[in-house]
């Protein structure tokens, strides 16, 4: 079975127009992955691979997510997730190393929402409802997959483990 854990990056500093790769986070953004990666050790989900974009938002809520894990993952940039289509995002996914089956990849929106609900094809009907709806700062969905290797992985063949949003009761406080 491969893990995947997709997450957008949580709330940063408002665009200006200049400087959207450096924007870093706000308090709220901290408290946020916080949570989210509190809630990720809690339910016994933390990956083997953190892959972030490189923009600062990305990396700054990578490190404060795995902060929260009991063991360290590895965590790696992958520039091409940067403002990346949910194509790219899936040739990206279809190119990940077969030894780390449970992977998070850390992007923007809209990729990472579109590539969610490309790749689920069952789920709670009421999270799957939810993400397609929204896929917030902070927002995280687990999908799993019956698979061998990553490269094949197709859309709509992923569970919808779990979609969370770091005000959702079962996130909790960290």
């Amino acid at each position: 079975m491969r893990r995947l854990l997709l997450l957008r990056h949580a709330k940063a500093i408002l665009a200006t127009g200049r400087g959207d790769f450096e924007r870093s986070l706000i308090e709220r953004g901290r408290r946020d992955a916080k949570r989210v990666g509190a809630y990720v050790a809690r339910i016994g989900m933390a990956p083997d691979l953190v892959i972030d974009s490189g923009a600062a938002r990305t990396r700054q809520t990578g490190e404060i997510v795995r902060a929260t894990w009991p063991e360290g993952a590895e965590a790696r940039a992958e520039p091409r997730l940067y403002d990346a289509s949910g194509q790219t995002i899936q040739a990206i996914v279809r190119a990940l190393p077969d030894a780390a089956p449970h992977v998070m990849l850390i992007g923007h929106n809209p990729g990472i929402g579109e590539i969610a609900n490309r790749f689920v094809g069952r789920g709670a009907r009421d999270e799957t409802l939810r993400m397609a709806a929204k896929f917030p700062t902070s927002g995280l969905a687990i999908l799993e997959f019956e698979a061998e290797r990553w490269r094949d992985i197709e859309p709509g063949s992923a569970l919808l483990a779990r979609f969370v949003t770091p005000d959702d009761p079962r996130v909790g406080g960290a």
